[in-house]
């Protein structure tokens, strides 16, 4: 059995997702209950922080479930940088359908402080929450409190 991944960040993009596993295929739209959306740390390959998810109850995380082949999992644990950047853990989602599944769900390895991410980044994933309409209150909030932490 294929392996299904939550994407919740910048793998929002399907084009960045394809560069990144040419096998993976979108499933849908799903969601992360009882945790919210955090940007934190720092990406010198996206110039600023990153995001996660964190516990939070009675909060969720939109986001989109890709399949794939066990090996392009893998070579996503490469670009998320897989144990020691993002730990990658199995957690359950609701997905469009509100069924509950099973799916790969990468989360900063260590807590780190919050940050504002770069413009670029921050609107690779709005565009990608646009183009699947994701609901963006998650979005907006994770960046409002990345800046009043970074200030």
């Amino acid at each position: 059995m294929n392996p299904v991944y939550f994407a919740f960040g910048s793998n929002l993009s399907q084009e960045q997702m394809l560069e990144r596993c040419p096998s993976a295929v979108l499933l849908g739209a799903a969601s992360l209950r009882g945790y919210r959306l955090a940007f934190a740390g720092y990406s010198w390959a996206w110039s600023g922080a990153v995001a996660t998810v964190v516990p939070a109850r009675g909060e969720r995380v939109p986001g989109l479930l890709y399949g794939m082949s066990p090996s392009d999992l893998a070579r996503l644990d490469s670009f998320e940088g897989a144990p020691l950047v993002y730990a990658r853990r199995q957690r359950r989602v609701l997905d469009s359908a509100r069924a509950v599944r099973r799916a790969q769900v990468y989360e900063l390895a260590v807590a780190r402080p919050p940050g504002a991410p770069s413009l670029e980044y921050f609107l690779t994933i709005l565009r990608a929450y646009r183009q699947h309409g994701l609901a963006r209150g998650a979005l907006f909030s994770a960046l409002a409190n990345s800046r009043e932490a970074s200030q």
